[in-house]
């Protein structure tokens, strides 16, 4: 017990006692301190003195975050896991200066160096090991001179987003240690095992690079913290290959030299590797990118042979065609040259007919004199033409567009080129049309314009001030000719109908609704088709949706009818009748759907009233008025006798609509309106252009290809592909596969740990299952972590 208490005492004034001489009193320049390449604790280049006095925040722990969750019911809270939150960290010092007028330029060069809001940098400080941190500034620079001759305090605020202060290795650019892992052989007896020592206190990530060949499945494992990560794809090694054939091409299409080239054995390469080529000729040589392997023995890549100049001018003139480029182009007469990005009239391939200079060169060129048009349409005051081949217009020239119709024919300049089958002009459609003349036959309405209208089929069309009867808005069924268009005038009357049945030479057809009919009335029946349709009088009304009519045909049962099939009344039952005067008005049972200025026949009134009449005015639905007296009747003298009064019986009386209205002036013109554009539809007519072209400014390139024709038997020409490459970060956990994240991530199992050093020796294994002999090798970076 005494010799403990003498030790204990001994070591106690040991540790009291000051080292002669003390080195914390005296300045020590180490250069030990350095944040973004600036070195602190030296003397620079300008004689300043640069000395960190404190770095605030380094040698404590960073701040823990542990939440509090209360439970629902009972005391306490929840135990949860907690985090170390980022690490804040203050630098400062001073700078002694041999003149005062050193100060702003050191300040300048000290604000330079810790400009860290965008872009952070490594903060490290002592020796054997260096600590780091990586550090962005976390607020503003202080400066504040304290003598006349300049001596200037500083202070930085710092912040760490990773707490963790790693052992930074100087012979490393990045600071890390490798350690390098050939993978279990076992043929060779190599182990695939090895140590790696995290010598901080805290367990730090590492950055694994796995280069092939690795057949998968394989491992990286930490014994030590029995942490795994699985490979299951296969890596590829270096892999050589001789050649034996090669061949160059031009692809006109693409306007790019295609190599493709022939090994002796099956190669094992793959669209976006890059193989470097030796030996195999100039044009071939080099590191290129695989675009496409046709055959396991075969690949292709872009070449970079043919000889392109560009285009400045261009002309056309009696069959020749010339181009001017903007430097001499090195082409002699036969040679075939594809020309491309000039316009369609130009581009294509040629044979060169004369080199008049050494920036010029000629080919033979006769244009397509014109071209058959197959459509049109017309949208936003823009005309587009599909041409039935292709047209080789030219943007900016004048085509002549004839044949088409009265939107699109004219002198019209091109401004668009949408498909060597298509071009498109300026066109401001007329839209508007005075009407100068109406008629109506089988309710088909045919209004005459006074010029040429360019209306087409199907579009609607707004008709006004034509007759009262007319007006409204319609949709257009021909155009018969250029100042002519007809439209449906459609009746009140008209019912859709749903079922068709036949027996015994009657036809029986169902409406929707309620139709009205009456025995004797007559109706039009239209797109029914099976002999149903026509003119039809009523012989029968089964119920209030059904009618029948006599009609001969094959019996047939009770089927549905299409969406169009419908019904109009042409002939209805009149219920009562009134004269005044000339003025006679007559109401039918139900609607009767006469248009005013129709022809008319009344029949079964008797005198004065049957005969062919002009409908006045339908007051209603179901009355409307005529004027007795026709062409070829007289007047009458009339009396109280012989106006028959409105309660007269009546019997068998019909008004029959003719759907005729006839050819008549319309004074003052009517106007018919359509929208300003058109939808696609057929055409015909042809669109040229000039045979010539003057010479005009031009862009585009004159490409002479260097096609090198099918070459057997290469000696000594050869193919490398480099190992592939597999990285993975575990700290972001991140994977890279030949330096790219596409597709890296499937390597690695879903489930793989990102595996970590803890704090001492660490015992990592690499095996490869699927090659027990396997050739692959692992580096593990990483560097050694302290909380403190």
């Amino acid at each position: 017990m005494a010799i403990e208490q003498r030790r204990e005492s001994y070591l106690v004034d040991r540790g009291l006692t000051l080292i002669e001489p003390d080195p914390v009193t005296k300045l020590k320049l180490d250069a030990n301190i350095v944040l973004n390449d600036f070195v602190f604790n030296t003397i620079d280049d300008f004689d300043v003195v640069w000395v960190v006095t404190e770095i605030e925040g380094w040698w404590s722990t960073p701040e823990a975050n542990l939440p509090s969750v209360e439970k629902g019911f009972g005391d306490g809270a929840y135990d949860v896991q907690g985090r170390y939150m980022s690490r804040s960290l203050t630098l400062q010092g001073s700078f002694l200066v041999p003149h005062p007028n050193l100060v702003q330029p050191a300040r300048d060069r000290l604000v330079k160096a810790a400009n860290l809001v965008y872009d952070g940098a490594w903060l490290k400080a002592g020796t054997n090991p260096i600590r780091s941190s990586f550090v962005r500034l976390a607020g503003s620079i202080e400066f504040n001179t304290v003598n006349s001759r300049g001596r200037t305090n500083f202070s930085i605020p710092l912040r760490a987003a990773d707490p963790i202060k790693y052992a930074w290795n100087p012979a490393d650019p990045e600071g890390y240690e490798v350690v390098e892992l050939p993978v279990k052989n076992s043929l060779t007896g190599t182990t695939g095992t090895t140590t790696v020592e995290n010598v901080g206190n805290y367990p730090v990530p590492i950055y694994f690079e796995i280069t092939g060949p690795v057949q998968s499945p394989a491992t990286i494992f930490n014994r030590t913290t029995n942490e795994l990560i699985i490979l299951t794809q296969r890596i590829r090694g270096r892999e050589a290959e001789q050649l034996i054939n090669k061949q160059l091409t031009f692809n006109v299409e693409t306007l790019e030299d295609v190599a493709t080239i022939t090994t002796t054995n099956e190669h094992d390469f793959s669209v976006g590797d890059i193989v470097l080529i030796s030996n195999a000729g100039a044009e071939f040589d080099g590191e290129r990118v695989i675009t496409s392997t046709p055959t396991n023995t075969t690949f292709t890549f872009k070449g970079e042979a043919a000889d392109i100049s560009f285009v400045a001018n261009k002309e056309l003139q009696n069959g020749e065609a010339s181009l001017q480029t903007t430097a001499n182009h090195g082409f002699e007469v036969g040679d075939d040259i594809v020309v491309s990005g000039v316009d369609a009239v130009f581009d294509g391939t040629y044979e060169v007919a004369s080199v008049p200079q050494a920036n010029k060169f000629t080919f033979s060129k006769t244009r397509i004199p014109s071209s058959n048009v197959v459509g049109k349409v017309l949208v936003s005051n823009i005309a587009t033409l599909t041409t039935a081949n292709p047209h080789e217009f030219i943007l900016g020239e004048t085509v002549t567009v004839s044949g088409v119709d009265t939107n699109f024919n004219g002198e019209r300049v091109v401004t668009a080129i949408n498909s060597p089958n298509e071009f498109s002009f300026a066109a401001t459609r007329t839209n508007a049309r005075d009407v100068v003349n109406r008629q109506m036959s089988n309710d088909i309405v045919t209004l005459t314009t006074a010029n040429a209208h360019g209306f087409v089929p199907n579009e609607t069309v707004n008709v006004s001030s034509v007759s009262f009867s007319l007006n409204g808005g319609y949709q257009i069924l021909d155009t018969p000719t250029s100042t002519t268009f007809t439209y449906e005038r459609p009746r009140a009357t008209s019912r859709p109908l749903v079922l068709k049945s036949r027996s015994s030479n009657a036809a029986t057809l169902a409406t929707q609704s309620a139709h009205g009919l009456r025995v004797g009335e007559r109706v039009v029946i239209s797109s029914v088709g099976d002999g149903f349709d026509g003119t039809f009088t009523i012989s029968e009304v089964p119920s209030p949706n059904t009618f029948t009519y006599s009609n001969s045909g094959d019996d047939l049962i009770a089927s549905t009818v299409s969406v169009e099939a419908k019904l109009k009344a042409k002939r209805r039952e009149i219920v009562n009748r009134d004269l005044v005067a000339n003025l006679v008005t007559i109401v039918t049972h139900a609607p009767h759907g006469a248009i005013v200025g129709e022809d008319i026949t009344i029949t079964g009134l008797g005198s004065p009233f049957d005969g062919t009449y002009q409908v006045v005015s339908a007051p209603s639905a179901t009355s409307l008025t005529y004027n007795r007296v026709a062409a070829n009747q007289p007047a009458l003298d009339f009396g109280t006798e012989q106006q028959p009064g409105p309660d007269t019986p009546l019997q068998n009386a019909f008004v029959e609509l003719s759907g005729t209205i006839g050819s008549t002036a319309v004074s003052p013109v009517g106007s018919a309106t359509v929208s300003g554009s058109l939808p696609f539809s057929g055409a015909t007519g042809t669109a040229a252009a000039p045979a010539d072209i003057p010479n005009l400014p031009a862009a585009g390139r004159a490409i002479k290809p260097n096609n090198i024709r099918f070459t057997p038997g290469l000696i000594n020409a050869t193919a490398i592909l480099d190992a592939d490459i597999l990285e993975i970060n575990t700290l972001n956990r991140e994977v890279f596969f030949n330096g790219f994240p596409e597709g890296a991530r499937s390597k690695v199992d879903v489930l793989a740990d990102f595996i970590r050093l803890a704090p001492g020796e660490n015992v990592i294994e690499f095996e490869d299952q699927g090659s027990p002999e396997g050739e692959g090798s692992l580096k593990i970076f990483y560097r050694s972590g302290w909380l403190t």
